[in-house]
């Protein structure tokens, strides 16, 4: 018999919902009524499903915890910047063949989640209308967690109506479910370790530079990189540790592969010179957010070094779309800011 689009596979991928009450009271609170639907859902393990809210909700918490309890290797976990990465790779090795590209990443597994899925560029709209039915045809399930409902993805006007078929596909082959309770569980950090236990430092001066023990690189440490096959410049490397400016990062043509693969070998980012993104462009301003959104999820402990304090950062032309969920990322930093009005006086 034909398997409709979007089918789970026959192989049980269900779990005792109990795994996510358990974890959350490990870790000291207690799931609010979204989080239980989703959490429902998902341990039924019938549906493929679209998970979507405000940052900071649990969303990608809800997804690990599942993948973590299903008792099985064959799943992939995968953030939407890290896919699209290997993919077109992989397309590009089998002669523009998606379907033994797809068999190559993905092998036989039964699961695959994609962490913050989102769609702003129209070049990637078009390589997900393409992707999308591929992926559904497969005996896989599939769960995407996002900021956005479906209807709010790509949402520059002049692109979102040839965006609709796809959204359409998404709603009929999905189970669509709102993650979104009151509680902004990235405001609760303690800052332990990881990407919290970075710094949001501004005013940029050498004052506040000393404060934190750093010293500021000199032009004969100055390094090109080629971590993704085209140069990086970096202002310092040393032991795990790398220093890049914005403009190197942001205002150059680096992509999410770049800071991917800088990851691997560097767990201490400096990064510094921020300007105010407000003024920065639109394109420098999004490679930023690209970048944050890597050293958050790959939780690399990153000294930002700004212009401006974080609460500046208000809404602009020139910001990302997703503005929101960067702030939220970056406000779980220790932040080491100065009035620089009232330091003047």
């Amino acid at each position: 018999m034909r398997r409709l689009r979007g089918t789970p596979p026959n192989r049980s991928l269900h779990i005792d919902a109990g795994v996510f009450r358990t974890a959350a009271q490990d870790q000291g609170f207690i799931l609010d009524e979204s989080q239980l639907g989703a959490a429902s859902a998902l341990a039924v393990g019938t549906e493929n499903l679209y998970l979507w809210g405000p940052v900071g909700r649990g969303k990608s918490w809800l997804m690990a915890t599942y993948f973590a309890a299903l008792p099985t290797n064959r799943k992939m976990r995968v953030h939407f910047h890290e896919f699209f990465r290997d993919l077109p790779l992989a397309i590009r090795r089998h002669n523009n063949n998606l379907a033994a590209a797809l068999n190559e990443l993905l092998h036989d597994v039964d699961l695959v989640c994609f962490d913050e899925f989102h769609v702003h560029d129209p070049a990637d709209g078009k390589f997900i209308a393409r992707l999308l039915p591929a992926l559904l045809d497969r005996r896989i399930r599939l769960i995407l967690t996002s900021n956005y409902p479906p209807r709010s993805l790509m949402p520059n006007p002049l692109f979102h109506d040839l965006f609709i078929p796809t959204i359409e596909l998404i709603e009929q082959s999905l189970t669509t479910l709102a993650v979104e309770g009151p509680v902004d569980y990235r405001t609760m950090s303690g800052h332990e370790a990881g990407f919290a236990a970075g710094w949001w430092v501004s005013p940029d001066t050498e004052e506040q530079r000393q404060r934190l023990g750093l010293t500021s690189p000199t032009a004969d440490e100055r390094r090109t990189l080629t971590p993704a096959g085209h140069p990086v410049y970096v202002s310092r490397v040393e032991d795990q540790c790398i220093w890049v400016d914005f403009a190197d990062l942001c205002e150059s043509t680096t992509a999410p592969t770049d800071y991917l693969a800088l990851t691997k070998e560097f767990r201490t980012w400096v990064v510094g010179e921020i300007p105010d993104l407000r003024t920065a462009g639109r394109e420098p301003a999004q490679r930023f957010s690209n970048v944050v959104d890597v050293l958050y999820d790959r939780d690399i402990t990153t000294i930002f070094l700004a212009a401006t304090s974080l609460k500046a950062l208000t809404d602009s032309s020139q910001l990302p779309v997703d503005i929101d969920r960067i702030k939220s990322r970056l406000g779980q930093l220790r932040q080491n800011e100065i009035d620089a009005t009232a330091s003047s006086r």
